[in-house]
């Protein structure tokens, strides 16, 4: 599916929230959600409880702590990082009174994208690399939920160069300058793919990381957040997790065991 996304100028780009009144809406068929296991967005859905509840954890540990930005990384690759990111971005914008906005800051490997099986004319690298003049026009919202994207469509090698560019510091201020009631996911790369993940993370209020149940170490989970530091740990995600109170869906909240084989190309079962 293709996108076509319209240049927003004068008062749709003036102070607040009023410009996502203008952001272009487009629909996710059932076919691809199901596909994706985009899940987040059914809170009835008994497959969905996981996030629900990761929703509550989270709103929970934010409720005392002046948190506007997320992010959501791993240690190490196919975690399904992307996949909790989504997820948690779509269960959270299914709240009455929340808006949510899910910025793929994976630059390397944007995967956002590709699980809506979409394309789009505008993305956040070309804001970054100064080919587009506001990145709030690169925006687009899914049907029927308060889920707006930021999406990165392009693979970059120069990510560490755009990341600590004056344009990046730009967006994080207007992502920060947005209204209370939305909220700002970020999917980041691997914390041991390359530094992306710690030059972005410096600028968020806090992060999850996503461990691969099985196969991410302890000795990897501490050297990631060591890595972090000091941006503050809100959590944990387990994932793919087989036993216990998610033994159905293969997905937990929880503590991390086992190991990785890093550099495995694993697709999320």
């Amino acid at each position: 599916m293709n996108i076509a996304v319209p240049d927003f100028g004068g008062s749709a780009l003036s102070g607040g929230a009023e410009f996502l009144d203008a952001v272009p809406i487009i629909e996710i068929s059932d076919e691809v959600r199901d596909s994706h296991r985009l899940i987040g967005f059914e809170s009835h859905d008994e497959r969905a409880r996981a996030f629900n509840l990761l929703r509550s954890q989270l709103l929970k540990e934010m409720a005392d702590k002046p948190v506007k930005l997320i992010g959501l990384t791993s240690a190490t690759p196919s975690a399904g990082k992307s996949f909790v990111s989504l997820n948690l971005a779509a269960a959270l914008s299914k709240i009455t009174d929340r808006k949510v906005v899910i910025c793929d800051f994976d630059l390397r490997r944007g995967s956002i994208l590709e699980a809506f099986e979409l394309e789009t004319e505008r993305d956040l690298s070309e804001y970054l690399r100064g080919e587009l003049p506001d990145w709030r026009s690169a925006l687009f919202r899914v049907a029927g939920s308060d889920l707006y994207v930021l999406p990165c469509r392009k693979r970059m090698r120069r990510s560490a160069e755009l990341l600590t560019s004056q344009r990046f510091e730009e967006l994080i201020a207007g992502l920060r300058a947005l209204p209370p009631e939305i909220l700002v996911v970020c999917d980041l790369p691997p914390v041991f793919a390359s530094d992306d993940a710690m030059l972005t993370a410096s600028h968020l209020d806090g992060y999850m990381l996503v461990v691969e149940y099985g196969r991410n170490t302890e000795k990897q989970v501490t050297e990631a957040m060591a890595m972090l530091s000091p941006t503050p740990a809100l959590g944990t995600v387990l994932n793919r997790y087989r036993g216990g109170f998610f033994d159905a869906y293969g997905y937990g909240y929880g503590d991390p065991y086992g190991i990785k084989n890093y550099g495995m190309s694993v697709q999320p079962k």
